[in-house]
Formats: C-alpha cells, sequence, structure tokens
C-alpha cells in the first residue's frame, strides 16, 4: 500500500470513528433529554445573538469536509467522495439556517414545545447517521484487513 493511500485510509477511519462516536452521544443526549439544548437556544434569543458554539463547530466541520474531499481524490473513492460532498451539503443546509437567525429566534421564543420536538428529531437522525459511520469506519478497518 502506497504512503497516499494509508494517510487516506488513516484520515478516513479516523475520521469515521470520531465523527460516528459524537454523533452517537450527542444523538442519545438530544432525543433523550432535548431540554438543555433548548435553553441554550432559548438563552440566546433572548440575549439576540447567535449561538457561537453552533457556528464553530459548523467552522471546523467544514474544514474537516474539504480535507476528506481532498483525500478522496488523491486515491479516488466514491463512497468517501459522496460522504464529503454530502457533508459539505449538509453543513451548507445548517449554516443557511443559522443565517436566518432573526426568524428562527422569533420561532425558538413563541414555540418552545415545537423546538423540542424538532431537537428530538435532530437526536435521531445523528444517532442514525453516528451508527451508519461506525459501520462505514469498520467497512473501511476491513477492507484493508485490519479488522
Amino acid at each position: 500500500m502506497s504512503f497516499v493511500h494509508q494517510i487516506s485510509l488513516n484520515w478516513f477511519v479516523v475520521y469515521y470513528f470520531v465523527l460516528g462516536a459524537m454523533l452517537l452521544v450527542n444523538g442519545l443526549i438530544w432525543f433523550s433529554r432535548p431540554a438543555p439544548f433548548q435553553q441554550y437556544l432559548t438563552e440566546h434569543a433572548r440575549k439576540d445573538e447567535r449561538p457561537a458554539l453552533l457556528i464553530k463547530t459548523i467552522r471546523y466541520l467544514m474544514l474537516f469536509s474539504g480535507v476528506s474531499v481532498l483525500l478522496s481524490l488523491v486515491p479516488f473513492s466514491w463512497v468517501e467522495l459522496l460522504f464529503s460532498v454530502w457533508s459539505l451539503v449538509i453543513l451548507f443546509i445548517l449554516g443557511s439556517i443559522l443565517l436566518r437567525w432573526k426568524q428562527l429566534k422569533n420561532l425558538i421564543l413563541e414555540r418552545p414545545q415545537a423546538v423540542l420536538g424538532q431537537i428530538r428529531k435532530g437526536g435521531y437522525m445523528m444517532f442514525s447517521v453516528g451508527v451508519v459511520l461506525l459501520l462505514l469506519a469498520w467497512y473501511r478497518l476491513s477492507m484493508y484487513g485490519f479488522a
């Protein structure tokens, strides 16, 4: 296996595993206890400021997704390229939602029960994507005889 293939393999295995584990744990937290995140959003909506934690998270995930696009092209892999483009599209959607913070903050303050439901749905989605990413990490390892 060449050096470039090894870098790509290591990157995607670590990235899939870490991102999958984070999504799995965060998804479990969000659908079992959505109230703390709702309080976080409500605090920022009352202060009329965008949630800095969400913006920083999107920035870092955008950086890692960009690196993933480049590493999926070097030893070309459809699976990694589709994953990288999919994650960029998801981050674009989340970023565009945060751009409309003035409208979103009004909804957060007016409909707290609806926000709890959306956080819970987001937790289910995060959990399922986390499971898929952990399976993808295992697939990548087993593809090269490591698992």
